[in-house]
């Protein structure tokens, strides 16, 4: 069977916080291989000051080396699991370096404060990465309370753009293994803003793929309300997991009217795998 790889960006060292929880129970339900990844943050404005290079230099170095140091708990973690994988240290441009890195895998895992404003309106480092990275993302809330079992209770979010079509081809390999799938079809809604996708052919795919999903009509008004409803009706299903397109309208359009992707990322408490 064809391997499925995972990478975890760690912008910490601590293994156990949500982010590796959440990459670990990914990882254990797809069979799939696990590689952590920290980036010792070395940005090229730190060489606008010549006099500050060396400095700058040696500090990522240190920092490198102390993260090495934790490749031997990396092993125990996933040995813990019964996974397979990696620990890697890198340094550079952390939304570069990560980019780069996740072009070899399948998915890239990353954690997301909820104290930080930036990434909301999709210029922080986890949504740069969604942007950048070409690959579906695992953004985990750190207030996010991770079980062994990521994944059983699914919530689709859907709205016929390009982002949902890609999110939900994506999610396939867990939507198949989830014990229940909830897709909130929001198509309706957007028909104005964005080329809708044909909603004829949904539940054919759903079914030809072999994915059991009850499909729900989200009616939400105003489509800044929408994001509200999809993590009411995410808590109200017990969902563990939330699948959805991430900025199916422009960053700019987010940041002045607002938009379901902006919500989420402010007031999700669930994990979300996003594709754009």
């Amino acid at each position: 069977m064809p391997s499925t790889d995972l990478l975890l960006y760690l912008q910490e060292t601590d293994l156990h916080s949500p982010g590796p929880r959440a990459a670990a129970a990914l990882a254990a339900r797809l069979g799939a291989r696990l590689d952590g990844l920290y980036v010792a943050d070395l940005p090229a404005a730190a060489f606008s000051l010549p006099e500050a290079v060396p400095v700058q230099l040696e500090e990522t170095r240190r920092r490198c080396v102390e993260a090495e140091e934790h490749g031997a708990e990396w092993q125990r973690l996933l040995a813990s699991r019964g996974l397979t994988g990696q620990w890697r240290v890198a340094q550079g441009d952390t939304v570069q370096t990560v980019c780069q890195a996740a072009a070899g895998y399948d998915y890239l895992v990353m954690e997301r404060s909820q104290q930080r404003s930036d990434a909301p309106v999709g210029f922080g480092t986890v949504s740069r990465c969604v942007f950048g990275s070409d690959r579906p993302v695992l953004v985990v809330p750190d207030i996010a309370q991770v079980g062994d079992t990521l994944g059983a209770r699914a919530l689709v979010g859907w709205n016929g753009s390009r982002e949902s079509a890609l999110a939900l081809a994506a999610a396939a390999p867990l939507l198949q293994k989830a014990d229940e799938v909830l897709l909130l079809d929001g198509s309706e809604m957007y028909a104005d803003s964005i080329a809708v996708l044909p909603p004829p052919g949904l539940a054919d795919w759903l079914e030809r793929h072999g994915i059991r999903a009850r499909i729900q009509t989200l009616d939400a008004g105003p489509t800044h309300a929408a994001g509200t409803l999809i993590l009411d009706a995410a808590h109200a299903f017990r969902a563990d997991l939330l699948v959805m397109g991430a900025w199916s309208r422009s960053r700019l359009a987010q940041m002045v009217l607002g938009g379901t992707t902006r919500h989420l990322f402010m007031h999700g408490d669930l994990p979300m795998l996003v594709a754009h």
